[in-house]
């Protein structure tokens, strides 16, 4: 029995030495980055060997969350490491060099047609197209949201690769329209189902923001992901200015949502509720307000447009709910939430799921946990059931991880 128990221990090991032999990158808070092996974990500190076999001492606390996890998993590091010291800001903390930002001096064209011209900006992770606003604002949100993503999420920088985001900002009307029509083609050409057609056709003009596919032949040569994001940039104030609160919201979310992945239509309960409320905390948590609002379409040709939203504005959010919950006028119920699609949402329900996003994202164990469950997602391709995702949380029944969250709505740590 000794000797299997051992044999076991062994096993491990070398398994956590392989893991660990592989070159990756460590990113600390600021943003900092090298490129180097882990030899081993000494107390708080953590020794690497970069390629040129110096090695580099660093503290634990110092890296950013995803390499703490990997140094419990790899490393043989306590769990604890990922619970120790504070959360802090990284998108706010990381310095972004502009001066890396490129210009490109061939446009983008599409369709052909030089009525869809639009100028490029280049940074790590993403293209900005442009049609006459300053796009360096947009750039150094997006690198400053991949940066939250990248110290908070163990798997993301490794997931990304070497391929861009491209993200358009439009603030000239007639060439948002065009660049909807040039879409609708686009979708014809591909043969998409007609409801897709007619949500696109119904909500194009209305919306401040949306995402769309974009052809192989321009994802090929541009070495870009296949999901662009466009803005409507009608109010160009909200873009002048580096970490505005709606385009942190836009980005927040797509950055979730691609490292998520996508979910089976059986899997998809919780989908929405979790990547709402993720959006919702970064833009809060980052900016100190929100600017978003969500909307839903309904009718045969989706004629029907409702917009849906919290309380007056971010700020009260916090306050409002707090009291409701205290009143047991609104009870926060984990099933019932991620049941919730946004036809369902009135202030209420919208708020909460926001109180949940900042709640999965309030401590370091919380986030931990929270940074577990997104790969489950990413693994699994739909989201676990309640129980299970308790257990991710660090619960042993949903009971005990719903006291725990309103226990977060009623205190003073929800803000």
């Amino acid at each position: 029995m000794n000797i299997y128990i051992r044999s076991g221990v062994a096993a491990l090991a070398l398994a956590m030495v392989a893991q660990a032999a592989e070159t990756r990158t460590w990113t600390s808070r600021k943003g900092s980055n090298v490129d180097a092996q882990l030899l081993k974990v000494e107390g708080s500190e953590v020794i690497l060997l970069t390629p040129e076999s110096r090695e580099i001492k660093l503290k634990v606390e110092d890296l950013s969350l995803a390499d703490r996890q990997y140094l419990i998993e790899y490393g043989g590091a306590a769990p604890e490491v990922v619970a120790s010291g504070e959360l802090g800001e990284p998108e706010n903390e990381v310095k972004i060099d502009t001066g890396t930002f490129k210009k490109l001096e061939k446009p983008l064209l599409l369709g052909g047609s030089t009525e869809l011209s639009f100028e490029l900006l280049e940074s790590e992770h993403f293209l900005i197209a442009t049609t006459g606003l300053r796009p360096q604002a947009m750039a150094e949100t997006a690198e400053r949201m991949w940066h939250g993503m990248s110290f908070e999420h163990m798997n993301f920088r490794k997931d990304w690769g070497d391929k861009k985001t491209l993200i358009f900002v439009v603030d000239d009307e007639e060439i948002y329209k065009s660049l909807g029509d040039w879409y609708g083609r686009h979708l014809e050409s591909e043969k998409a189902e007609q409801d897709t057609l007619n949500r696109v056709a119904a909500t194009w003009n209305e919306v401040s923001s949306t995402t769309m596919n974009l052809p192989d032949d321009l994802v090929s040569e541009r070495n870009l992901e296949k999901r662009a994001i466009v803005f409507n940039a009608r109010d160009d104030r909200k873009f002048k200015k580096e970490m505005s609160p709606f385009p942190v919201h836009v980005v927040a979310g797509y950055l979730l949502g691609k490292q998520m992945g996508g979910v089976s239509n059986f899997g998809a309960d919780g989908y929405f509720a979790i990547s709402t409320g993720f959006a919702y905390f970064k833009e809060i948590h980052l900016t100190g307000k929100t600017e978003t609002n969500l909307i839903d379409v309904q009718g045969s040709q989706f004629d029907d447009i409702t917009t849906k939203s919290g309380f007056d504005d971010g700020k009260s959010w916090a306050k409002t709910l707090r009291t409701l919950v205290k009143r047991e006028k609104v009870k926060p119920d984990i099933e019932q939430m991620l049941s919730w699609k946004s036809t369902d949402l009135d202030p209420e329900k919208l708020v909460l799921i926001y109180s949940f996003g900042y709640y999965c994202n309030s401590t370091p164990k919380r986030l931990s946990g929270f940074a577990n469950l997104v790969r489950r997602v990413e693994t699994s391709n739909q989201i676990p059931e309640p129980i299970e995702l308790a257990k991710i949380m660090g619960f042993d029944s949903v009971e005990a991880l719903q006291e725990d969250w309103i226990e977060f709505v009623v205190s003073s740590s929800f803000k």
